[in-house]
């Protein structure tokens, strides 16, 4: 369900969209970081709200009520799950510029927008423009400064580092031209089951553009020990968003043949190794091993952990060292 209202500008020159389920805790900061943007330029406010169980919706309802002349919602019916709610809420963007936020995440410069949409003016020939930022570590309420690019490329043709697995710049840090959108078939990200939606979309936006960067620190995203992008083994779609990537890593293999370094023997061993880190934090040492054994390809550290197990205290010794580097990782996440 669509929510706006008469009041709601016809014209906007830069549409934000957030995605959010379930974040009743920080929604409203988000809102309000993206609504305090000065500058002489109009923006829509668009919210995205993936059916969840706490109070966000409502929240989101009040924000709509109280700015009705900047803010439309998507009231979903049913979870739908990041990358669909994402995709239906881009489609919904009227903006010649777009950018995305999600509900945990929020701005802290008001001239962020302004920055970006006079980069633009400067450099006709960029699409994307990034900026700096903060991550919030959550679990000990720490900023550290930081969020990719960390080491911006001067001549903004990115898409070689888009391809190596990650995103190269944090979502709620770049603003896009609408126009590149032509280029992006969103049904193929529903149809593959991708596991996420920025990975695949950074990639596609810089084959087709350059990429340039504010170094101005203009946003804070949060880092939870529970996020499934943070190699979180504990969560059940562990495995699950791995495999997205995967489905990902293939699409642009397909639509860029040679230039993605994709093959399906690098699929079977990125997976293998996945179900191989697992079953160690799972102590579960004979899985471990099998899959150890189901790889095509070896590296030394590898190859050196089959050689372990050839004896049995050998092999727990690697998996013991690897699951304590798994532990330390999650404390200082």
């Amino acid at each position: 369900m669509i929510v706006q209202s008469p009041e709601l500008i016809s014209n906007p020159l830069v549409s934000i969209f957030i995605i959010t389920y379930n974040q009743e805790k920080t929604i409203a900061q988000t809102i309000e970081s993206i609504l305090m943007q000065e500058g002489d330029f109009t923006m829509e406010l668009i919210i995205g709200e993936d059916a969840g169980t706490d109070s966000t919706r409502q929240i989101c309802i009040d924000y709509q009520r109280k700015y009705p002349d900047s803010i439309r919602l998507l009231l979903q019916d049913s979870n739908q799950g990041i990358v669909k709610n994402y995709i239906d809420l881009i489609r919904l963007c009227r903006g010649q510029f777009l950018g995305v936020c999600a509900g945990d995440d929020y701005w802290i410069d008001k001239s962020k927008l302004k920055k970006q949409l006079q980069f633009f003016g400067m450099h006709p020939d960029y699409g994307v423009v990034t900026t700096g930022g903060y991550r919030l570590l959550v679990k000990k309420n720490k900023l550290v400064e930081g969020l990719a690019p960390l080491h911006p490329v001067a001549d903004g043709n990115v898409f070689h580092l888009t391809c190596q697995g990650g995103v190269y710049a944090m979502p709620l840090t770049l603003i896009f031209k609408r126009e590149l959108l032509q280029y992006v078939d969103f049904d193929q990200f529903i149809v593959r089951k991708f596991s996420c939606e920025d990975v695949p979309m950074q990639a596609i936006l810089a084959k087709h553009t350059k990429f340039g960067h504010i170094p101005d620190l203009t946003s804070v995203y949060r880092v939870y020990t529970e996020s499934m992008t943070f190699t979180n083994f504990r969560s059940p779609k562990y495995i699950y968003y791995h495999q997205g990537l995967v489905a990902i890593k293939r699409y642009l293999n397909e639509l860029y043949p040679d230039e993605v370094g994709f093959s399906e023997e690098w699929a079977n061993d990125y997976l293998v190794y996945k179900h191989f880190l697992l079953a160690v934090y799972r102590f579960d040492y004979v899985s471990a091993k099998l899959q150890l054994s189901k790889l095509i390809h070896f590296n030394n550290k590898e190859r050196r952990a089959l050689n372990y197990s050839k004896t049995r205290f050998g092999f727990y010794l690697f998996c013991m060292l690897k699951r304590i580097k798994i532990f330390f990782y999650e404390k200082i996440a």
